[in-house]
């Protein structure tokens, strides 16, 4: 028989393996227990991503890396005249911005001289040319002044700094055709972009171009809207302008069969 106080002193013995079995065990469950936490992280940002919610700590900062303004000019001599005046001068078409001593200067992507740019809307583009920023100038809209007989014109110009990366830049190319598009359709869409909407365009490849539409300017006296629309015609024309004779083709073809099945419509029904 054993003695008591060996007894109690197995005993206890006992009790302290068994807890320190426990926790061991515990303990290694634990550690074989995944950590998901990331996962979740990653699916909540798919899903962010999804809905156009983008992590703002993820791109760079809007007011650093993007400008959009509308800014008018004037035509330059006879050339920049019959440029607005004619079939050339379609809403949405590319121009190139160039400084020069007189101020900033508007040329055709061909290089001919149309344009000098008002002075009250050079400042901030003259300021980006100088940080070597790119500036996409796209023809917003065209005035006339009948008193003046003279033409006049708006610019939506999109820039952006030169250090954003490729990616980004095929993004924000990819919004300013969208954008161009949408103007060509005859709204007048807010150019600038918050912080949350820079996100959304970068995060979006470009498709996405949702911003709000901003009330037409109030016209000088005497002015009215020349051109402010890209119509079936001007597109017709911006492809010939291109030189794609198979789209022009394909596309005078179309017209045709559109006013044959017209015509065609009107004899059947009411002749």
């Amino acid at each position: 028989m054993q003695h008591p106080s060996l007894l109690l002193i197995n005993t206890h013995g006992s009790a302290e393996r068994h807890k320190n079995t426990y926790n061991h065990t515990m303990s290694k469950k634990h550690q074989q227990k995944p950590d998901r936490s990331y996962e979740r992280t990653s699916n909540s940002a798919k899903t962010d991503r999804a809905y156009g919610k983008a992590d703002p700590g993820h791109y760079p900062a809007a007011e650093k890396s993007y400008r959009g303004l509308y800014a008018g000019f004037d035509p330059c001599g006879e050339e920049g005249k019959t440029f607005l005046s004619g079939a050339e001068g379609i809403i949405g078409t590319e121009l190139v911005l160039r400084q020069s001593h007189g101020g900033l200067e508007l040329l055709t992507v061909d290089g001919r001289l149309i344009g000098i740019m008002e002075r009250r809307d050079s400042g901030v583009l003259k300021t980006l040319l100088t940080e070597d920023w790119i500036i996409h100038c796209r023809l917003a809209y065209t005035l006339y002044v009948a008193e003046k007989k003279a033409f006049s014109a708006v610019l939506a110009c999109f820039c952006y700094a030169p250090w954003v990366s490729e990616e980004y830049r095929k993004a924000l190319e990819r919004f300013i055709d969208n954008m161009a598009d949408r103007i060509g359709s005859a709204t007048h869409p807010s150019l600038n972009l918050s912080q949350e909407q820079f996100n959304r365009v970068l995060d979006s490849g470009g498709e996405w171009y949702l911003t709000k539409d901003e009330p037409w300017p109030e016209l000088p006296r005497g002015s009215v809207y020349y051109r402010r629309k890209k119509t079936f015609k001007d597109q017709l024309i911006g492809i010939a302008l291109k030189g794609n004779k198979g789209c022009l083709i394909a596309s005078w073809a179309a017209t045709f069969v559109i006013i044959a099945a017209i015509i065609y419509a009107i004899w059947y029904f009411f002749l």
